[in-house]
């Protein structure tokens, strides 16, 4: 390649380009270097690199192999300090448990002991307390045993005073008392004397008039309860007189319709009770038919009960020719319209009237339609009901 270059076509006595110079020797030296000397560098670049490969491969193998050993010796070591160090440890433990049990034996032994001396102490304190407590509870019951008897001493002279003064306060009161009574006989015999010398007799019914002779049937006063006294018809001529009338029908102008009170009161089941309970009477129903034929009824048992049982009728010891069909009315209680005590569903007196009902009754008197008087099955135009004490 030629030192100088006309490419620029610059005449001859120019000046040199040093910078084109430059790079056209530095190529030309580059060219002839690399195609003389390119093949021979790079086997001995490659020879080199290889012996620096085996070289450095060699020496890192035995360093590789050394620190190996040198791993391997260490690790053995390591893990034969591990074990020494574990089998210590496991050495402390066991030391460690087995004081621990030693002391949880002493613990527990010191506990018990701790805790019977405790209860011993306890039961001490115990003792020593209900010691005390029964020796204040003695002195206690001995004092209230003082006391009590000190009142019972005061109270059985006080009681032995008391009843010394309701003995002599009882015997007069019983003397006034026999004083009085004796007084208050003597005025009811005066009274009574007066009465029968003054007024009329006070009888408790008709049979007590059976002693006078010639005594009319009629109207009178009587006194069942030797107080109160109440207007009734007494019967002196039938079967010997001192019928005491209860009921009577002749000319059906009397409504026998009535509630409960009206039969009750004036001379009603009040008083027939009040004779009854107290002494024996007799019961006799006389009957007249249609054809003017008469007939009775005669119940030597005849009782009525209180308002409480309803006036509940006892009847008994029939003779007679009417025939004995009140026996169905016994033991039965009194019922009227407005208080049903009859055996049966059916209001036996709002339909038939007042009387002694079960289911009904095989005879009733006391009719509501003033029409007709049953007695098992016939019909009378009269009946009359009274009753005499039993001499």
């Amino acid at each position: 390649m030629p030192l100088i270059s006309n490419d620029l076509k610059a005449p001859l006595v120019a000046e040199l380009d040093i910078i084109s110079v430059n790079k056209q020797l530095e190529s030309y030296i580059n060219d002839d270097i690399e195609s003389t000397f390119s093949d021979k560098i790079q086997d001995m670049v490659k020879i080199e690199q290889d012996q620096t490969k085996t070289t450095m491969l060699e020496d890192y193998s035995l360093k590789l192999n050394t620190t190996k050993k040198e791993y391997d010796k260490r690790f053995s070591n390591i893990v034969q300090n591990l074990e020494a160090k574990q089998r210590e440890i496991t050495l402390e433990i066991s030391e460690v448990y087995r004081n621990l049990s030693e002391s949880k034996s002493t613990f527990n032994t010191e506990i018990t002991d701790l805790l019977s001396v405790f209860e011993h102490r306890q039961e001490s304190l115990k003792l020593a307390m209900m010691s005390e407590y029964l020796s204040k509870l003695q002195q206690s019951q001995d004092a209230n045993n003082v006391k009590i008897n000190d009142f019972a001493s005061a109270q059985k002279s006080q009681f032995a005073e008391l009843s010394r003064e309701l003995k002599e306060e009882f015997k007069k009161s019983s003397t006034n008392l026999q004083t009085k009574m004796q007084e208050l006989e003597e005025w009811k015999t005066n009274l009574m004397k007066t009465f029968k010398d003054t007024f009329v007799p006070m009888y408790k019914d008709c049979s007590y008039m059976t002693g006078e002779k010639n005594k009319p049937s009629g109207v009178y006063t009587i006194y069942p309860d030797e107080m109160n006294g109440e207007k009734a018809y007494c019967d002196m001529a039938t079967d010997g007189g001192g019928w005491t009338v209860l009921q009577r029908r002749i000319d059906r102008t009397t409504s026998f319709d009535r509630n409960w009170k009206d039969y009750k009161e004036g001379f009603g089941n009040k008083y027939l009770n009040f004779l009854t309970s107290k002494d024996k009477y007799e019961l006799r129903v006389d009957l007249t038919d249609t054809n003017n034929k008469q007939t009775y009824a005669l119940f030597q048992t005849f009782i009525v009960g209180d308002e409480n049982s309803k006036y509940k009728l006892t009847i008994g010891d029939y003779s007679g020719t009417a025939g004995n069909y009140m026996a169905h009315n016994n033991g039965r209680e009194f019922s009227t319209k407005d208080n049903d005590n009859d055996a049966t569903s059916t209001h036996c007196a709002v339909r038939y009237g007042a009387w002694w009902h079960g289911a009904c009754s095989n005879s009733w008197l006391n009719g509501k339609d003033n029409k007709n008087y049953y007695w098992a099955g016939y019909k009378y135009n009269t009946t009359k009901m009274m009753f005499r004490k039993k001499m």
